[in-house]
């Protein structure tokens, strides 16, 4: 008997891409979530046994359901693991103010010597060791930065040159090497956030594409269901809906 029921046009769901304004790209895109979902449904359509044999009769790529399978699983793992990246991020920046609290810390002893020994007329000298510059309100990168200046005018040079300053009660063995312990632990931290951030980006930049190539190739088995089953047959209605297909027309192109 015909299938007859009388249904809402669904709307043609279009290949998903990412939302360039406003979003933020470390969060799990939902257009993304909504292909994924879409692919999943029709590839299951295609897997049912009673609309194999039609989808045989117009030649559909036998490895096309797998693909699409395959592809949307890898899209769903890849997004949780840039999910992730983008927590771990957020925790890290708590351990980015850490960072920074702490080599301010071992600044500021240096910064106190410098105010002895840079009075008066050589007050100017100061700039130098970053008196008054507020580093607390400065990014990790920034703070980095400073030290590393700081800790270049109390070390000998290339050649062994002398140190540009030195100051009272800051020792090679104290201070100067304090500073030092702490600018290589938390720079050689500040390169590997570099390089995580870094990979999530290229990881977002790799699901992007692999959204669109799921879209082309869902979109290709609902063309060969469009073939099987075209709209102005007798009893196609609720098939088409499990190929997300409209039931009043053709798939658009």
């Amino acid at each position: 008997m015909a299938d007859t029921t009388s249904t809402p046009t669904p709307t043609t769901p279009k290949a998903a891409t990412p939302d360039k304004k406003g979003a933020d790209r470390g969060e799990i895109n939902k257009a993304h979530l909504k292909e994924i979902s879409i692919s999943r449904k029709v590839a299951a359509a295609a897997r049912a046994p009673e609309n194999t044999g039609k989808l045989t009769e117009v030649e559909l790529d036998p490895t096309l359901v797998d693909q699409i399978e395959a592809l949307a699983s890898k899209v769903e793992t890849d997004l949780g693991a840039v999910h992730g990246t983008r927590v771990v991020k957020k925790v890290m920046t708590v351990q980015e103010k850490t960072a920074r609290t702490v080599l301010i810390g071992e600044l500021q002893t240096i910064q106190t010597a410098a105010k002895r020994k840079f009075a008066g007329d050589s007050e100017k000298l100061r700039e130098a060791y970053y008196i008054g510059a507020r580093l607390s309100g400065k990014s990790l990168d920034e703070v980095l930065a400073a030290v590393r200046s700081v800790l270049a005018r109390l070390v000998k040079g290339e050649g062994n040159k002398p140190p540009l300053d030195t100051l009272p009660g800051i020792t090679t063995a104290g201070a100067i090497k304090k500073l030092s312990d702490a600018i290589t632990l938390y720079g050689d931290y500040d390169v590997a956030q570099d390089k995580e951030e870094k990979k999530a980006f290229a990881s977002i930049e790799e699901i992007e594409s692999n959204v669109i190539k799921l879209a082309g190739l869902r979109r290709d088995l609902q063309l060969a269901a469009d073939q099987a089953w075209p709209w102005r047959n007798q009893g196609v209605t609720t098939i088409r809906k499990t190929f997300l297909l409209p039931t009043t027309r053709p798939l658009k192109d």
